[in-house]
């Protein structure tokens, strides 16, 4: 199993050791995986997960029978949820005794079934490699996700039947790549999208661009060059960040579905969108009455929301088709209009005021960190914010939990992402997934600098009480203790800060940059503001 997995060109596995898999261990050591320990299983997964987005190839994560996979339902229907290609492996009991054990006697299969695109028992004799190279096809193929290899510990040491090896990841790689990490693959422009389009956008004066969608689909210099030849606005979900930034004149920022947007889209008379999903739109009803049309592929599961036509084709394509012809009509759209729009929208959500709020600690952080870097963020209040106010310079540098939107996301994904990139990476989190996967951040501490961890100490679940207080409910179960960062990070063995102010914020980021190990910062925001803040975001 684990010469099987190297050969396949997997690497580094992420667990939580367990009795059952002991053996397994002892054979990564030997085959040159890198085995690396989480404290929580949910977030072995989520390492397990991020590694995957950056590699090319399926995330490996090992966990103990039962109890072990249990605990990593959370990271795994994480995964299956944002179609990321994962071999889940776990123990289990001998066949001949599994049905009479009670202590830790569990159907894991029928678990995790509904969040796996495949599951196998390895039997004895069974050939290891060829249900592998099955595992990544499995995994890899249509839909990404995650599978699930039941590996018996008698099974495990028993002889194997044979040294056969497994099929070459050669060309798995391209194909996960494509989707985080790699231009896209073009396939010929369909006419009818083009033609469709072309008499929509002629028709319209001010149309606006929205791309969305799990997969990237566009790359930056095709998207650029649409916006620009017909001067037509374009933002993008959060999954789709740094597609486009502020060098494109253009670019308006990002979509979340929600009240700032209205500023820009609310003059639209066509609005043009690329594989949109619903989890791109925090599951709410369409907020815009200008006429829409989806391009997408050949699948479309988007029922949400109302959209005059469909144009099926591959959007790379159809984009650059369009861009190249001669007969294509400019909007009405000035880049004066746009950039008026940008700065409406950062002065609603950053007034100049003397109260420290999470927007203000936001901004503060990314003031201070490089565009080229890595942007992790978490779910909870702070989550729509870091996506309307960062401005990552390249596809893929923006992680987020985007369709289970899991609190505890930021800190296990900040860690594989430190050991897989050699750049910096700002994880934000609020204190609620603080005080969730703290212990994680000791893990950090192996993996060397250049992570920094911006928490938002308000001592409230924010996002729950607002949502409480709007519906005239009490509000209960939402106070948080009070932590000092300082102390925290301290312990954890990495730089722990308290900051009180945006400038101690900004410093203690920049500090990131240039210490010799991991910075955990607390922003102690005052709650207030985001009370004006939420109805600012989400109306």
């Amino acid at each position: 199993m684990a010469q099987g997995l190297y050969e396949l060109g997997i690497r580094r596995v992420y667990g939580l050791p367990g009795e059952d898999h002991m053996a397994l261990l002892d054979s990564f050591a030997k085959a040159g995986l890198d085995y690396r320990a989480a404290f929580n299983e949910s977030a072995a997964v989520i390492m397990a997960a991020t590694e995957a987005q950056v590699s090319g190839l399926p995330g490996v994560a090992v966990l103990s029978l039962a109890p072990g996979v249990s605990n990593g339902v959370n990271g795994l229907l994480n995964t299956y949820l944002d179609e990321v290609p994962l071999i889940l492996v776990s123990g289990q009991h001998p066949a001949d005794s599994l049905p009479f054990v009670v202590r830790q006697g569990f159907d894991i299969a029928q678990m995790v079934a509904p969040m796996t695109k495949w599951r196998a028992k390895v039997t004895s004799g069974m050939n290891v490699p060829a249900v592998l190279g099955r595992a990544v096809d499995e995994a890899m193929s249509g839909r990404p996700g995650p599978v699930y290899l039941e590996l018996p510990d008698g099974v495990a040491v028993a002889e194997p039947r044979s040294a056969a090896e497994p099929r070459s990841a050669a060309d798995a790689g391209p194909r996960l790549r494509a989707r985080w990490t790699g231009e896209p693959e073009q396939a010929p422009a369909s006419p009818a999208a083009v033609a469709g389009l072309a008499d929509r956008l002629a028709r319209a004066e001010h149309p606006v661009l929205v791309v969305g969608g799990r997969r990237r689909r566009l790359s930056p210099e095709t998207l650029a060059a649409f916006a620009e030849a017909y001067r037509v606005p374009v933002l993008t979900s959060s999954r789709q960040k740094g597609l486009l930034d502020g060098g494109c004149a253009y670019f308006a920022g990002t979509f979340l579905n929600g009240t700032l947007e209205k500023d820009l889209v609310g003059q639209a008379d066509l609005i043009l969108m690329v594989d949109p999903e619903s989890f791109d739109f925090y599951n709410k009803g369409w907020n815009f009455s200008a006429p829409a049309v989806a391009l997408i592929d050949d699948k479309f599961t988007e029922w949400m929301n109302p959209f005059e036509q469909t144009f099926v084709g591959d959007p790379e394509a159809v984009l650059a088709a369009l861009t190249a012809s001669k007969d294509r009509a400019a909007s009405t759209w000035t880049d004066a209009a746009v950039a008026e729009y940008r700065a409406g929208l950062r002065a609603k959500l950053l007034p100049e005021t003397d109260v420290f709020s999470v927007a203000h600690a936001v901004e503060a952080a990314l003031s201070a960190w490089p565009t080229d870097g890595y942007l992790v963020a978490d779910a909870g209040f702070g989550k729509p914010l870091v996506a309307m106010l960062s401005e990552p310079s390249e596809p893929d540098a923006y992680f987020a939990s985007n369709a289970l939107s899991t609190m505890g996301y930021t800190i296990p994904t900040t860690v594989a992402l430190r050991r897989a990139v050699d750049r910096p990476i700002l994880g934000f989190l609020g204190d609620g997934s603080l005080l969730m996967r703290a212990p994680e951040i000791a893990v950090s501490a192996e993996a060397g600098p250049g992570a920094v961890y911006l928490a938002i100490m308000d001592r409230s679940l924010t996002q729950i009480s607002v949502k409480q207080e709007r519906r005239d409910l009490a509000t209960v179960g939402v106070t948080l203790p009070p932590v000092s960062c300082a102390k925290l990070g301290d312990a954890l063995g990495v730089e722990g800060v308290d900051a009180q102010s945006a400038d101690e914020v900004a410093a203690a980021v920049a500090k990131g940059l240039s210490g010799d190990r991991p910075v955990l910062v607390g922003a102690y925001v005052d709650p207030e503001p985001s009370r004006v803040l939420f109805e600012l975001l989400r109306g």
